[in-house]
């Protein structure tokens, strides 16, 4: 079976937040970007993959379209974890992180999707999991930098049943705000985006530490800075969180050695695809790191993500991005149901997305 084309389909969708009214981010953020990554074999089965691409679709298509392309069409669709690693090396030049991995990263769940669909068999059941299970989730609150709206938020986020809420907070403020609604029995993560050196993290994490954190995430820059991290947990003894911002199961390994975290956080759309989260879950096993997949996401990712989940036997909780996007290309699929998300039975990732929507939110 061999791959036939590979094509790139970009995305382009509103939606809205507790801060919509606001500019929280450099230059706003009007609309989620989606780089769609559509393969087809010589024997017609279709699979859909999803490379990263918030703020920076333009550079992830033309990497899909003129690097990962040209150099899988005609390769064994079958041969996932060979094709991955040579593809890493022949484009190591321009790049082991970024915009590269992020393309091969829907190349190989696309290839993993059409591995489910040629066995008749949801990804979990292939890899040795099951469907048959809910799955945690937790409500990712966005940037609101407003304490109203935090507590608003989350709020809404109890209401609607979530049991673990993260913020995207620097303030003491705006966190007491959100400890001060979940009460004490609601654990509260903050992710703050790489902004500090290492002294001040320790010292935000001492202050933050008030509001009893069940992790605090990516809390010094750069995110690769594995011993600072490991200062971070060591001189504060609160619990550390990262990895969305690392690629390839080698700077997991890093970092595990390092001892600078408590909770992995790979994200299959920018880590190597399937097989190279697959990768970190087996390293986060054996040293006895809990896996929480990055997953803020409502394309193919997101539905990777629920099966590599339902394949783990400590699947730790999915990221569910506190955001109402204008349409879904799955249904209800991408929400919890009383603080649960239910995992797709169907053959790959479970789901093929809606055509309707893409039609609709493709962009050239």
């Amino acid at each position: 079976m061999k791959i036939a084309n590979v094509e790139a389909v970009p995305l382009r969708m509103p939606f809205n937040h507790a801060g919509s009214d606001r500019d929280v981010t450099a230059g706003g953020w009007p609309a989620l970007d989606f780089c769609l990554v559509k393969v087809t074999t010589d024997t017609g089965i279709v699979g859909w993959g999803d490379a990263f691409s918030y703020h920076c679709r333009e550079s992830v298509v033309a990497a899909v379209e003129h690097m990962v392309k040209p150099a899988a069409i005609g390769q064994d669709a079958r041969d996932i974890a060979g094709l991955n690693h040579r593809l890493q090396q022949k484009f190591h030049l321009f790049g082991r992180y970024g915009i590269t991995l992020f393309a091969l990263s829907g190349l190989d769940i696309a290839l993993w999707d059409i591995a489910g669909k040629a066995a008749g068999l949801p990804l979990a059941t292939l890899l040795g999991g099951t469907t048959d299970r809910t799955l945690p989730a937790y409500s990712s609150l966005f940037i609101l930098r407003d304490k109203e709206k935090v507590m608003a938020d989350v709020w809404r986020s109890l209401d609607e049943g979530y049991e673990y809420i993260k913020l995207h907070e620097i303030g003491e403020v705006e966190v007491g705000a959100a400890r001060e609604v979940a009460g004490e029995s609601i654990p509260i993560m903050v992710d703050v985006n790489c902004p500090w050196t290492p002294e001040q993290a320790i010292r935000m994490a001492r202050k933050l530490d008030q509001f009893e954190l069940h992790w605090l995430e990516e809390p010094v820059f750069p995110p690769e800075d594995f011993n600072s991290l490991a200062r971070v947990r060591g001189e504060t003894g609160v619990a550390v969180a990262a990895g969305e911002n690392w690629c390839t199961s080698f700077q997991f390994a890093q970092a595990i050695e390092a001892g600078a975290i408590d909770y992995a956080q790979p994200s299959v759309t920018k880590v190597g695809g399937v097989t190279e989260f697959r990768k970190v879950v087996a390293l986060c096993e054996a040293a006895g790191v809990q896996v929480m997949p990055h997953s803020p996401y409502f394309g193919p990712g997101f539905l990777a993500t629920l099966q590599l989940a339902s394949a783990m036997p400590n699947p730790g909780l999915v990221e569910r991005f506190y955001v109402t996007p204008e349409a879904s290309l799955y249904g209800d699929w991408i929400n919890p149901v009383n603080g649960a998300f239910r995992v797709p039975n169907g053959p790959g990732l479970g789901l093929d997305p809606d055509p309707d929507v893409i039609k609709q939110y493709r962009v050239a």
